[in-house]
């Protein structure tokens, strides 16, 4: 149960500063700021890949549909350059 905890902890610490430093430097963008949650759930979930098969597939699955929003927003930005 520990590296669960660990993980949580670390992912809620990364998420928490970058919040920080992007009020701090004005941002005011949802995309800027889910794209950097993105990769960085996905960064901490690579460096965790010795989690049991169960919790492997759940955190797959999390970051199959993290991935689905990033396809969404890219594709709506391609849309608003093109419009």
């Amino acid at each position: 149960m520990k590296i669960y905890n660990s993980y949580i902890l670390i992912v809620a610490i990364l998420f928490l500063l970058t919040t920080v430093i992007l009020v701090a430097t004005g941002q005011n963008s949802l995309d800027i700021y889910f794209i950097a949650y993105l990769i960085e759930a996905l960064i901490v979930t690579e460096l965790y890949v010795y989690f049991n098969t169960k919790a492997r597939r759940g955190l797959n699955f999390v970051s199959t549909i993290l991935f689905g929003g990033f396809l969404f927003i890219v594709a709506l930005q391609v849309i608003k350059i093109l419009a």
